[in-house]
């Protein structure tokens, strides 16, 4: 069964921005520390990510499926 990954690319934060946000990445989530909600991720990709990993990583093999058809792997006879 096919399922949805949820990814995330962080963007790098400017100078103000990082004496400011309260928001930290830690693996695959990004909370406020000391606050109870987290936000978990199947992938967050830094800031020193570059667009041709995501693509390699998430997008390609959507594209690729896409191209294909969503049932080719499946042979139907229409009647």
């Amino acid at each position: 069964m096919e399922r949805i990954h949820v990814s995330v690319r962080a963007r790098p934060l400017s100078p103000e921005d990082a004496k400011s946000s309260p928001w930290r990445i830690s693996g695959n989530s990004i909370f406020i520390p000391n606050q109870p909600a987290k936000f978990e991720f199947d992938r967050i990709f830094g800031d020193e990510c570059r667009t041709l990993e995501i693509y390699k990583a998430r997008t390609k093999n959507i594209v690729s499926a896409a191209i294909q058809g969503f049932n080719v792997g499946r042979s139907r006879r229409l009647v």
